[in-house]
């Protein structure tokens, strides 16, 4: 087999559990019990280890990898950027409203992250859309934590997509600071989702 559909379906396999939040914050990640439990060798799975560790969303721990701790600060500061990033896109007009249902087929995580990646692509910067997608893994395990938190997050999330160009300022900070309120809820879930 190839060496670059292993490690593109390595490196995929991994970046999905750890924005599902499938191993707990500060859970060592050994390469080789995920090679075990990926069918792998371990050089893909150190190779995509390597990766994420680029990405942010894997840690280097020592000579070994683990899920990175999200501690209050942490979070509050993930939340004001991607605030910032999203203020700075241009918003002409809204976007479609068919991007956010009120509910399925996607969870809220993934509805904000097209959301979010929808505002952010208005900027035609590709750096700043790149930021913003990288965010969004890095959220992604949170926000699952979200719509359990706050319960009327499809309807939030619709409000904002449906927003005209003058109140999305106002929405998305509140949107965010909502969020950043919720600080220690949000991180008590997401660390009770993998006990």
């Amino acid at each position: 087999m190839n060496a670059a559909p292993v490690f593109d379906r390595v490196y995929g396999g991994l970046k999905q559990m750890l924005r599902e939040g499938r191993r707990s914050p500060g859970a060592r990640l050994d390469p080789a019990a995920l090679a075990d439990e990926l069918a792998a060798s371990i050089t893909p799975v150190r190779d995509a280890l390597y990766r994420l560790t680029g990405e942010r969303m894997v840690d280097a721990a020592g000579e070994g990898f683990q899920v990175p701790l999200l501690t209050e600060p942490d979070l509050r500061d993930l939340y004001a950027w991607n605030l910032q990033l999203l203020l700075a896109a241009p918003r002409p007009g809204g976007l479609p409203a068919a991007q956010i249902d009120a509910g399925p087929p996607g969870s809220i995580a993934e509805q904000a992250e097209a959301l979010f990646t929808g505002i952010a692509r208005l900027s035609g910067n590709c750096e700043q859309l790149a930021t913003v997608a990288a965010l969004n893994d890095r959220l992604h395990a949170v926000r699952i934590g979200e719509e359990r938190w706050f319960g009327d997050c499809y309807e939030e999330l619709a409000a904002l997509a449906q927003a005209e160009r003058r109140e999305i300022r106002v929405l998305l900070g509140r949107y965010h600071r909502r969020r950043i309120a919720a600080v220690p809820e949000l991180l008590r879930l997401r660390y009770r989702a993998t006990d």
